[in-house]
């Protein structure tokens, strides 16, 4: 019997290298020509910031999220329904209102926190395996959606590796990118180049190691958001103690790239613990428009 299992999966993996949904000779081309100069923007990235600032015309310390918000059960339900059934039209139709019916809680969740730039949840993540090519838009109908409900900034959004926000494709958007766990002080000239207009990235569950790179005197012209309340605990931070993370920020950071925002998504916790927490933050954020205005 365990010899069966063995070469199941012998036969999967074999499947795997030679499968066409995996390789993609087009894909490996175009790869393969990049040049060195398809890695960066033909301007520089304080450019793009500024281009941002008159098209959002943010204030000083903009809030945001990351990108996800709590799965609901009814979500997680309809999901698996469209999984399950051979009959598809039914519960793609249920699936399609249950998923606006999520954005549209999440908006005006955060329309009601008060938050600068808003995001719709990511309540339909795509999956991403092998070669990846775009013949034709993969999130754009839902950000468009989320958009629609809204007159606040909605961020576009790209769940997938960093390598296809940063290097797949043509970047002249105004690319907001998230960076979780990782030594960052060995990385932050590689961050640097990456160059992203915002980059979200984790910074309180590290002891705030992130903040003695700029210490050392690194210099960091795009928009940056280290993370001022770790999302992977249950607990809720106060608004005091979300300031003085920021404060220390402000200290190594110029205001005009800084932005408040959580370490990572809040798909893992629960509403009763985001709201409050977001609250906070947003609180936060005001409380220091205040200090910086005097």
């Amino acid at each position: 019997m365990e010899q069966h299992f063995f070469a199941a999966n012998a036969s999967a993996h074999a499947s795997r290298r030679s499968s066409p949904r995996v390789h993609n000779r087009a894909v490996q081309e175009a790869s393969a020509a990049l040049k060195t100069s398809d890695h960066h923007r033909a301007t520089p990235v304080g450019t793009h910031l500024e281009e941002q600032q008159k098209h959002l015309n943010l204030p000083i310390l903009p809030t945001a999220t990351i990108g996800s918000f709590p799965q609901t059960a009814e979500l997680c339900r309809v999901r698996q329904d469209v999984k399950s059934k051979k009959s598809m039209l039914d519960h793609i139709l249920d699936y399609e209102k249950a998923i606006k019916a999520g954005i549209d809680t999440v908006v005006k969740l955060q329309e009601e926190l008060d938050i600068d730039v808003l995001v719709h949840g990511e309540p339909e993540p795509p999956i991403i395996f092998g070669d990846v090519s775009r013949p034709k838009a993969k999130t754009v109908f839902w950000s468009q959606y989320a958009q629609s409900v809204t007159k606040c900034p909605m961020k576009g959004m790209l769940t997938g590796p960093v390598t296809i926000l940063n290097w797949s494709f043509v970047r002249n958007e105004l690319i907001h990118t998230h960076m979780c766990y990782s030594n960052f002080s060995d990385i932050i000239h590689s961050i640097i180049d990456m160059d992203a207009v915002v980059i979200t990235i984790e910074n309180s569950r590290s002891d705030e190691k992130l903040l003695s790179v700029f210490r050392e005197g690194v210099a960091f012209g795009a928009g940056i958001g280290p993370g001022v309340y770790d999302i992977h605990s249950p607990r809720i931070p106060s608004t005091e103690e979300m300031a003085e993370r920021a404060r220390k920020m402000l200290a190594v950071l110029e205001s005009k790239v800084l932005w408040i925002n959580p370490d990572c998504g809040l798909e893992t916790r629960k509403y009763a613990e985001v709201v409050p927490a977001l609250t906070n933050m947003v609180n936060a954020a005001k409380q220091l428009w205040t200090e910086l205005a005097k």
